[in-house]
């Protein structure tokens, strides 16, 4: 409430005293006949109180000492009361001072705030962009270790000119010629016996990747005859460049390695056209007379699919090393387009080992675009 002039004074007053004409009266009367100075000093004080406890007893005192009217004790009220009214501008003057200053240092804080997020900011995204770098470094780098594994012909095993390889791999698997033939050498998934140099010891983990063997499959002998096959050429030329792989199965306790075509461009091309295509052993091929050897040499990878290597003595090799192939294989054929979209394999790949199949996950896993595109099932160790 304002106190704008004396008549406004006066009805507060008359408000104040209502019940109270007696003591009203007296202070109504110097109320009227203050001075203008005096009024103003008046109004000033009084409208600090007014609605508070004491507001009566600010106007009584006031009025009461300035009850002598204009004269000297009138103004030294007055004069004191103006000084202090003074000193309380002063201060309340001083308090905005140090608000404003207050509220300034908040805004310097906000601002200070502001800029230690923005430089958090900052150092997040530069954080986020190394990480993203890391990640891209990282896959990178295993994308060129698992590019470096995969099955083609330009990385040759060597396993050709090995002979040694070759008469392990004859005494391991009970496929020496005894004293019989002693120029042939039985193909261990066409059954069946060729010309000696027809048939290659193929190492599954090939021979230029030794060096890397124990880290990959846990396995430290590259001419281990587990890590190895005895194929006729295009088979074992086929088996080299992923056109081909083998998938165990085992069923009712027998244990099978049976084949999988992964070039379906070759469902119609027969063993015999494709060696000749790739220039293996034209000389020997020529030499072949009529009889089972041509004619299984004719039979067509279409129909060789699903057929199963033959172990004469239940020796078998390492399923570690098949699946790798198998999944490498299998991850070039798809890149390559030689299978299509829904493709399955005929057979779960299995590893032989619990401890054969984390190491391969974890190795594979490490390229996000070359995701292993087959599912999983149990595992049956590797027999010693």
């Amino acid at each position: 409430m304002a106190l704008t002039d004396r008549l406004e004074t006066s009805k507060r007053l008359a408000e104040l005293y209502k019940d109270d004409l007696t003591s009203s009266l007296p202070l109504m009367k110097t109320l009227l006949s203050l001075g203008d100075d005096a009024f103003l000093m008046l109004r000033y004080g009084w409208e600090a109180y007014i609605g508070s406890p004491v507001e009566k007893a600010f106007v009584e005192m006031m009025l009461s000492g300035m009850s002598a009217g204009p004269g000297p004790s009138s103004r030294m009220i007055s004069e004191a009361m103006l000084q202090d009214i003074q000193e309380n501008v002063k201060l309340t003057q001083k308090e905005v001072v140090l608000t404003h200053e207050k509220v300034d240092l908040t805004h310097e804080k906000v601002d200070l705030t502001h800029e230690k997020v923005n430089l958090t900011q900052q150092q997040v995204n530069l954080t986020q962009q190394q990480v993203n770098l890391t990640q891209q470094q990282v896959s990178f780098l295993a994308k060129l270790v698992v590019d470096e594994f995969t099955y083609t012909t330009g990385k040759i095993s060597g396993s050709h000119q090995d002979q040694d390889f070759k008469k392990q791999l004859q005494m391991y698997y009970g496929n020496d010629h005894g004293n019989q033939e002693p120029y042939q050498l039985r193909c261990m998934l066409l059954d069946i016996r060729l010309p000696m140099p027809l048939v290659t010891g193929a190492h599954i983990f090939k021979r230029c990747w030794r060096g890397k063997m124990k880290v990959v499959l846990g396995l430290s002998d590259i001419n281990d005859p587990r890590n190895g096959l005895l194929l006729c050429k295009g088979l074992e030329h086929a088996f080299d460049d992923s056109r081909i792989c083998f998938m165990y199965v085992s069923h009712e306790g027998k244990h099978e390695f049976i084949l999988e075509l992964l070039d379906l461009n070759l469902q119609n091309t027969t063993l015999w056209d494709y060696m000749k295509l790739n220039n293996l052993r034209e000389d020997e091929l020529e030499q072949l007379g009529e009889g089972e050897q041509k004619a299984a040499l004719f039979s067509t990878f279409g129909q060789l699919k699903g057929k199963s290597l033959i172990f004469t003595n239940g020796r078998y090799p390492f399923k570690r090393c098949l699946a790798f192939q198998a999944k490498q294989a299998i991850r070039r054929a798809r890149d390559e387009g030689w299978l299509p979209d829904n493709w399955e394999p005929v057979a779960p790949i299995t590893y032989g080992s619990e401890e054969a199949k984390e190491r391969l996950k974890m190795w594979l896993e490490m390229v996000g675009d070359a995701p292993a595109p087959i599912s999983e099932s149990s595992i049956m160790d590797d027999e010693d």
